[in-house]
């Protein structure tokens, strides 16, 4: 076991520079808890606010999707700023150790961040192209406000609320609950459990099926083993980010079974079998993004079997001169 501690540290080195390490079954059930008191909260908060949005809405007339947009990155926002407080408050309070060291390390901000935008384009696009490859759906001519140019200002403005609620998820899922159950037990129990975890909260959301688990744990393990391989937790927010802004904004398809807000620049519609075109819950929910996920779970492996190989996978010397003072 001590060989075991040595080996997760290494990877994982600001997780244990605190007082304490949590224990894993403890993480997997704070990890709920945070989730269901920001609901708690939101709902607690869509009291006040939603007057206020409707005495503005009239404001918005000739651009409903620049409104649709606010009301959305507000909605975000109430919910997920809880988990970035909940997170925070434990790391200080329990851990006794800062929030920068879930990975947010200073050096390579913007090169991490324009990779994760990027490669999350491109893997949300490879699944677009297979499933109109394998005719499970086509693009529509886009009409009204809420598509194409006229929806352009609203489309771009949800990269705030996706940035907000991505972030907020990376940060629970692999800044804190993925090292912390690595460090008291094994790497892949840690990848396994996180993913698990992941995939666990969305079991609620519309069009929830057996292929969309299986398609969230191999989300939460591709992004578990970007994390490894990146070594900060900027690339993972940012993939997170422009994964959900394609889905609905770019390409106007279900993201987890929620309709797209603040408008589409594309109108791709989603036809045949369920297993296919994903059904009600969107592109995450088809066979495509099964084979992408899979891929890139792939290519995560052969650069950890490569870094292994010549001796530099670990995250503490990629990282150990990044700290923040």
């Amino acid at each position: 076991m001590k060989n075991s501690w040595h080996v997760q540290a290494s990877i994982f080195p600001f997780a244990r520079t605190g007082k304490r390490v949590t224990h894993p079954l403890l993480a997997v059930i704070l990890t709920f808890a945070f989730i269901a008191l920001s609901i708690v909260c939101a709902e607690l908060l869509s009291a006040p606010l939603s007057p206020v949005l409707m005495e503005i809405k009239p404001l918005f007339t000739h651009q409903p999707a620049v409104f649709s947009a606010l009301a959305m990155i507000i909605n975000l926002l109430s919910m997920f700023v809880f988990i970035y407080l909940l997170v925070w408050g434990w790391l200080a309070w329990f851990e006794r150790r800062p929030f920068w060291t879930l990975g947010f390390f200073r050096q390579g901000i913007f090169s991490r961040y324009l990779a994760g935008l990027g490669s999350g384009l491109l893997m949300i696009s490879l699944a677009a192209g297979i499933v109109l490859l394998l005719q499970g759906g086509h693009f529509l001519a886009v009409q009204g406000p809420m598509e194409g140019l006229p929806a352009l200002g609203g489309s771009l403005l949800m990269v705030i609320g996706w940035v907000i609620q991505a972030s907020a998820e990376e940060v629970l899922y692999r800044g804190w609950l993925l090292p912390v159950i690595s460090l008291r037990s094994r790497l892949w129990i840690g990848v396994l459990l996180s993913a698990l975890c992941f995939a666990g909260t969305h079991v609620l959301n519309k069009g929830f099926s057996p292929l969309v688990f299986a398609n969230l744990v191999l989300f939460g393990i591709f992004l578990a083993l970007y994390r490894l391989v990146d070594g900060s937790l900027w690339g993972v927010c940012a993939w997170h980010t422009s994964w959900n802004w394609a889905l609905g904004n770019l390409y106007g398809v279900n993201n987890a079974g929620g309709a797209p807000e603040g408008g589409s620049l594309f109108h791709l519609g989603l036809v045949g079998p369920e297993w296919l075109s994903g059904g009600i819950f969107g592109l995450e929910g088809s066979i495509a993004t099964t084979i992408v996920f899979l891929l890139g779970i792939g290519a995560m492996l052969i650069a950890i079997f490569w870094r292994r190989r010549n001796g530099t996978f670990s995250i503490e010397g990629q990282v150990s001169s990044l700290r923040m003072k």
